[in-house]
């Protein structure tokens, strides 16, 4: 059978709404929520009864299979009834009666293929209402067959040119289940079409991470759960439903049914060296979500594309971290104290490159914009550092990081680096093509462009947290190969502190509505899979 034919089911979701069928059927997005996991339920006993029987004077049968080279589509009934030799199809709906245009197409479009199938021709069909045990009549009259046609016609139209519709943003939207991955009310926003959105549940749902970094043990799995060992003693015990990511540190063993079991139920395995440097992923399998891998890709070849999107990302960081310097301003007893004027001059050079980023003509400059701020913040580190907590911080240093300060900023870039890769992959994007980084192999360019924005307000605030609650001291790095690194019981305080932020609920700057770290971190990626589509239509014009 030709792999061109559409679902039955997937008729309905176009008339419903072409933006959902879009990303169902082209870009694979298959979520589950309360609605549609109620929907399914309520069908069981339709799918499950005998499948031919008497009742009467009519013939029931279940399930039956249909399919239409002329129309392209394909599917099952829920039930056909037939009397006098003329066969009705019935299809069953979970809510109380309604007007539903979706429904009554895909209830015709039943009756058009048992026509092309049987040679009879069908007036009528039933749709049976399981909320309310009601059965209603649906006339197959010729406009709704011209109707149907019409719809299944652009349907096959829009598979072929897989063009993204536009948002159709009204009641449609209350609980469906890709309102998550779709934004309406967020891209109406931004497009200035409506008022600000009152809420948002992004759909990553990386909420539980089990880190191990105990070198010498090893995951496992026993039935539904992982188990952590070290040598015969089991130090940790989690059921696979309460996770969300593994991340791994240094010398840690994974079986294979561990890894095959994560690769199936979607989990990703982080890998980190014994020190804290991202080393890479073990990825679920990869997004089938091609279209808008190609859009990312095109655009990353427009000069004109990435130069934009590379300001978004800069002015991000940069009022990020004069942000992160001004609350430590706003904290001083006395802002005329002469002690702080060099953090007043960070600030000021940071607000003067902030400034310069709209005029940017090239990556080029735009590097150098950044990198005279971060220079600046950096200069001003440790005024967010109390002295008497014995921190030595002069500038920023990767490899190796020159003091404890610079290992735990680096420890947490890793982390960040990690968790963003982890939601670019998910939304279907690919890490290693960015816009503001530049390529290179191994490089994941595009998780390093969008953490960009997170490093002063998630990243850097644990770092200083740490250090001024006491929680890590000098006490608790080692030096190793010209630098320094957290020893393994403090890496386990830096992971709790790590993850407490990522779970703080934050206003968004733009949308005014209440989110987790964690989430607008997923919420920002998303976004930007919205952006690469829109920006490869304009280029493609």
């Amino acid at each position: 059978m030709s792999e061109n034919y559409i679902p039955l089911s997937q008729i309905n979701t176009y008339v419903f709404c072409p933006r959902r069928f879009y990303y169902e059927s082209i870009e694979g997005h298959q979520v589950i929520n309360e609605h549609i996991e109620e929907g399914k339920i309520k069908h069981e006993h339709v799918h499950t009864e005998v499948s031919d029987r008497k009742k009467g004077d009519r013939v029931i049968s279940r399930r039956q299979h249909l399919a239409s080279d002329t129309l392209g589509v394909s599917g099952y009934t829920d039930l056909v009834e037939e009397k006098n030799g003329i066969p009705y199809p019935v299809e069953y709906k979970k809510a109380g009666v309604g007007d539903w245009l979706n429904d009554q197409v895909q209830l015709c479009l039943q009756g058009l293929l048992l026509e092309e199938k049987t040679g009879i021709s069908i007036p009528h069909g039933y749709m049976y209402y399981i909320g309310s045990k009601r059965r209603r009549k649906v006339p197959f009259d010729n406009e709704l067959r011209e109707i149907t046609r019409r719809y299944v016609a652009e349907a096959q139209s829009l598979l072929e040119t897989q063009k993204i519709p536009k948002p159709i943003h009204d009641n449609r939207c209350n609980g469906c289940s890709v309102r998550p991955i779709c934004l309406p009310d967020e891209i109406a926003y931004l497009n200035e079409l409506d008022e600000r959105p009152k809420r948002i549940k992004p759909a990553l749902g990386i909420d539980n991470v089990l880190y191990v970094d105990e070198q010498g043990c090893t995951i496992k799995k026993t039935g539904e759960r992982l188990l952590v060992v070290k040598e015969n003693e089991v130090i940790r015990d989690i059921p696979l439903i309460h996770l969300g990511q593994v991340v791994i540190s240094g010398n840690v063993n994974l079986t294979t049914p561990a890894m095959q079991t994560l690769l199936h139920e979607g989990i990703p395995v982080v890998f980190l060296s014994a020190y804290g440097r991202y080393h890479g992923a073990l990825i679920p399998q990869v997004s089938r979500n091609s279209i808008l891998r190609h859009a990312q890709h095109r655009v990353a070849n427009n000069t004109d594309a990435c130069l934009d999107l590379s300001k978004s990302f800069v002015k991000g960081k940069i009022v990020n971290m004069r942000t992160t310097l001004q609350r430590r301003k706003w904290q001083a007893p006395d802002s005329t104290d002469p002690s702080l004027q060099p953090l007043l001059d960070s600030i000021k050079s940071i607000q003067t490159m902030e400034k310069r980023i709209d005029t940017a003509t090239d990556i080029s400059e735009l590097l150098g914009i950044e990198g005279n701020a971060s220079a600046a913040y950096f200069k001003s580190f440790t005024f967010m550092l109390k002295e008497e907590m014995g921190f030595d911080f002069q500038k920023r240093s990767r490899r190796p990081p020159a003091d404890p300060t610079n290992a735990l900023l680096s420890f947490a870039y890793s982390l960040l680096t990690a968790d963003i890769s982890s939601a670019i992959q998910t939304v279907g994007l690919d890490p290693y093509v960015g816009y503001y980084h530049q390529l290179k192999y191994g490089k994941p360019c595009l998780a390093l462009d969008l953490i960009e924005e997170f490093r002063p307000i998630i990243a850097d605030s644990v770092v200083i947290t740490l250090i001024n609650n006491r929680r890590i001291s000098p006490e608790d790095f080692t030096q190793s190969h010209g630098g320094w690194y957290l020893n393994d019981k403090s890496r386990k305080t830096f992971y709790a502190a790590y993850e407490t932020r990522k779970n703080e609920t934050i206003t968004h700057p733009v949308f005014k509505y209440k989110l987790t770290f964690r989430r607008a971190m997923e919420l920002q990626v998303r976004l930007l899979a919205n952006t690469l589509q829109v920006k490869f239509k304009n280029i493609h014009r």
